[in-house]
């Protein structure tokens, strides 16, 4: 279930979460005529700057970068990114490098404790942007980073209706139908936790029968890559409180799909590590 952290979709897995990172790269921005100075003002510690003194940089791609992030994040802090090129560079359309990091970001209800990102080449409609016009993303680019979780934000995070529902619809294929029958439904988790260990995860939850009653489940699963395109949950064990053990697969790869490719997952006492290349699209 941790894995819809790195946005996967496979088998009869699908989550939002690629779409997640994606968006934030995609979505269009407001107006550069219509940010203010108050729009702009994220936090004191916020800091977007380019080496090189391009007048494009500093009067339309940061207040609008600014605006944007402001209107994409519940919380950031933190928060420095890092625009390179000159004005004749992104004149022809094409932002050479752009490099975020921050810290304790909350994106629609999911906390990451660190994020470290860069990518380069992305081709933008500078023209549009320079009369006003929303930005746009032209053509896919790949973009690199690092990301690490520590247990407490991701526990904050299972409170979220986005990732609640990606574990539901992870769990419920391999529990037994007896079971899911005496479940009220929609099936929602509660008193949702996890615990991490070195390249181990525990995972706790009630669901809610029909009659009202709180049903405990827990879940112990090793994390780790089966390749660059794959997470494989080995040793995977599920546990329901008065109900006999059943017949499941230990053992389940899940596809992360052609846009991403991780390079180094890491599990250690109450925190994960990942870092590698996500694609994205227009």
């Amino acid at each position: 279930m941790l894995v819809y952290i790195f946005s996967f979709s496979g088998s009869n897995y699908k989550t939002d979460y690629t779409n997640l990172m994606v968006s934030l790269m995609n979505k269009n921005l407001p107006e550069v005529n219509q940010i203010s100075d108050s729009d702009v003002a994220i936090e004191s510690q916020d800091e977007i700057s380019t080496p090189r003194k391009s007048r494009i940089v500093s009067r339309f791609l940061s207040p609008a970068l600014k605006f944007w992030l402001k209107s994409q994040l519940e919380q950031v802090e933190q928060l420095k990114v890092l625009i390179e090129g000159g004005d004749r560079q992104i004149l022809t359309g094409k932002i050479p490098q752009v490099s975020v990091a921050a810290s304790n970001v909350v994106f629609r209800g999911l906390n990451l404790t660190e994020i470290d990102l860069s990518a380069t080449g992305i081709k933008i409609n500078i023209g549009q942007v320079i009369k006003g016009k929303p930005l746009k993303i032209l053509e896919s680019f790949p973009f690199f980073g690092k990301l690490k979780l520590l247990q407490s934000d991701f526990n904050a995070s299972l409170q979220s209706p986005l990732l609640a529902q990606a574990i539901v619809e992870f769990l419920t294929p391999l529990l037994p139908s007896d079971f899911l029958e005496q479940l009220k439904q929609p099936i929602n988790l509660y008193d949702q936790k996890a615990e991490i260990f070195p390249g181990r995860l525990h995972f706790y939850t009630n669901f809610l029968s029909t009659s009202d009653h709180k049903i405990s489940l827990t879940l112990h699963t090793d994390l780790k890559l089966a390749s660059s395109s794959e997470l494989l949950l080995d040793n995977l064990e599920i546990q329901i409180v008065q109900k006999p053990s059943y017949d499941f697969s230990n053992k389940i790869k899940i596809d992360l799909g052609s846009d991403v490719e991780l390079k180094e997952l890491t599990l250690n006492p109450g925190q994960l590590s990942c870092q590698g290349r996500l694609t994205v699209n227009p």
